[in-house]
């Protein structure tokens, strides 16, 4: 038995090649229109093998994701990475605060950020600056750690 998992935790998935209460077909196929068994499918999730409960359960977390995904397709390509870009910013500072700092970790975080950067920076727009300046920040901040550390260090 496997697991899928949803924002509200794990839950016990059957294999997909597990005998079903039948062996006859009880509903309609993923061809039929039918977009839960669809999606199920999809899922390697036998739609069938669940309780009512479940079912409802399944139908709200994938209602949800397709809204959540048409609310993604909606935002500009420059905010959603704007958004993924600050979270790296937080993502070095993580490492950077770290007891020792992890400066390999954050030195590929900040390696990507400027990527991402370099390559479609002017897509960018009224973003682009602050990402810049962010980007500046995150390699003063690595450096001023990294002395710290190094001054820290007893000479070996």
């Amino acid at each position: 038995m496997g697991t899928l998992w949803t924002p509200e935790g794990e839950h016990n998935v059957p294999p997909a090649d597990a005998p079903g209460p039948t062996d006859a077909p009880t509903g309609p196929g993923p061809a039929d229109g039918d977009p839960l068994r669809a999606a199920a499918a999809a899922l390697g999730v036998d739609l069938d093998a669940l309780d009512e409960e479940d079912r409802a359960q399944l139908r709200a977390e994938l209602e949800e994701m397709v809204r959540v995904r048409r609310e993604v397709s909606a935002t500009p390509a420059a905010e959603m990475l704007t958004n993924h870009l600050m979270r790296f910013f937080d993502l070095v500072t993580i490492y950077l605060e770290a007891e020792p700092p992890a400066f390999s970790e954050a030195a590929t975080v900040i390696e990507a950020y400027r990527s991402v950067l370099e390559g479609v920076g002017s897509r960018l727009g009224e973003h682009e600056p602050l990402l810049q300046e962010a980007l500046g920040q995150l390699q003063m901040l690595f450096v001023q750690v990294k002395d710290a550390t190094d001054k820290a260090a007893p000479d070996s």
